[in-house]
């Protein structure tokens, strides 16, 4: 540290050492008496950091090594803390809480759960976690994965920390890219298997939507029955269909429940969302617990809603009528998306104070895609959401006898029709299109 260089130490003529007050630590409590004369060359002492604590990692390039970030004793000089030059609030607080168990926080699923704490006593090679969009299998999956790298690792809170960021070297997310996973995407994460862990004994590697890679799904088979035994696969899917049947039959099946409207409003209220607001959000977030953390920021969601409520009343089966509709759907999922957009602005810059800090900016594009992927997720989640209120509101006007029961079953299948267009990426001014003219022929 600079203090340990000082004109005192060097022999200089300035003040003596004792006269000036020790660097301040960031464990330090409080204002420290002046520490006794001390030899030249030799070090201020240091006070002992705090029962528990643990540096921060998260924040961290993922390929730091573990020597530089874990290995050290907590001891030892890291670059968070402040030099003798440097006010000590201007550095990022390392000593945060412990994690704890990862798997502690996965809402809503305590069959998942108790499945997957039984798992990592013994791990298999292969696991396929089954649940609905929004149900939370990308982040079970990444917490699952924290548990597993830190179960064989020195500094476990560490690997907890980059796990649950998805900034940990040995956890590899892929993504599919378009409708589907591609081939190209298949073999690469083949290739990946087959490399050896980078910071420890333990690698897992995500697949997302496998239900969704018919023509890639016969790649991965040998990969996924037979994986280096440092290697475990968790492939997460929405259904098991047939052209994965052979692929789902390698692995450890663990299902996962929608969410209900308790559970969370109740993540809601536990993350500081005021109770109204959180019941709003719950109610209309279709069991997504992204879409209701989404809608619990957004001060407009509820006149979107109605938005979209009165839109069945615009049409009457005209082009014209319908394009318009369209334009006013698309609207209303720009707006949804503008709290996403902010929260993206947010980690962008994050991102870059850490490359500065470090200097490197290690995973830039890999955000800069995520952002991308995030932003037609939630714009789609709009305006599924939007034909679900519609479903509703037909249901209840063939329920009270304003709406006749063959022609509300017509407008329901023709929504039905659109949200399984959508959830196979199709053109989304062309789908609503569509299903606004069919609606406008139906009745509006």
């Amino acid at each position: 540290m600079e203090s340990e260089n000082s004109t005192d130490e060097s022999g200089g003529t300035s003040e003596p050492a004792a006269a000036e007050p020790a660097p301040l630590s960031l464990f330090d409590l409080g204002d420290p008496p002046p520490p006794p004369p001390a030899p030249p060359h030799d070090p201020p002492a240091r006070p002992e950091p705090a029962t528990g604590s643990t540096p921060a990692t998260a924040e961290r390039p993922a390929e730091a090594s573990a020597a530089d970030e874990a290995s050290a004793p907590s001891s030892s000089p890291s670059l968070d803390e402040p030099t003798a030059d440097e006010p000590v609030a201007d550095k990022p607080v390392v000593d945060e809480a412990p994690v704890g168990n990862l798997l502690d926080g996965v809402v809503g699923q305590p069959a998942a759960v108790d499945r997957l704490q039984a798992a990592l006593v013994s791990p298999l090679p292969a696991y396929l976690f089954v649940g609905p969009a929004g149900a939370g299998l990308r982040g079970a999956a990444c917490r699952f994965a924290g548990e597993l790298l830190a179960a064989r690792s020195a500094t476990p809170e560490r690997e907890r920390r980059l796990a649950l960021a998805e900034q940990h070297p040995d956890l590899l997310v892929f993504d599919r890219v378009g409708a589907a996973m591609t081939a190209e995407q298949a073999r690469e994460a083949v290739r990946a298997a087959a490399a050896a862990p980078v910071a420890g004994e333990q690698k897992v590697i995500v697949l997302c939507d496998v239900d969704r890679a018919a023509l890639s799904a016969p790649i991965l088979l040998k990969s996924v029955e037979e994986p280096p035994p440092s290697c475990v696969f968790v492939l997460l899917a929405e259904e098991v269909n047939r052209s994965m049947e052979t692929l789902a039959s390698r692995c450890a099946r663990v299902d996962f429940e929608s969410l209900g409207d308790a559970d969370l409003q109740a993540l809601l209220v536990a993350e500081g969302i005021e109770r109204g607001r959180a019941s709003f959000a719950a109610a209309a977030a279709g069991g997504s617990i992204d879409r209701a953390r989404l809608l619990a920021s957004d001060d407009a969601a509820a006149v979107r809603i109605e938005t979209w409520r009165g839109l069945r009343g615009t049409l009457n089966g005209t082009a014209s009528a319908a394009m318009a509709a369209v334009d006013a759907a698309l609207e209303a999922a720009e707006q949804a998306a503008a709290p996403l957009e902010a929260r993206h602005e947010a980690e962008r810059a994050a991102a870059d104070e850490q490359a500065e800090l470090y200097g490197t900016n290690v995973g830039r594009s890999s955000l800069d895609e995520r952002h991308r992927r995030e932003l037609r997720r939630v714009r789609t989640d709009e305006i599924t959401m939007g034909l679900a209120v519609m479903a509703s509101q037909i249901r209840d006007e063939s329920g009270n006898g304003s709406l006749r029961a063959e022609l509300a079953a017509g407008q329901l299948d023709a929504i039905g029709d659109a949200a399984e267009a959508l959830r196979f990426n199709a053109n989304q001014r062309l789908a609503l299109c569509c299903l606004f003219i069919r609606l406008g022929h139906l009745g509006g």
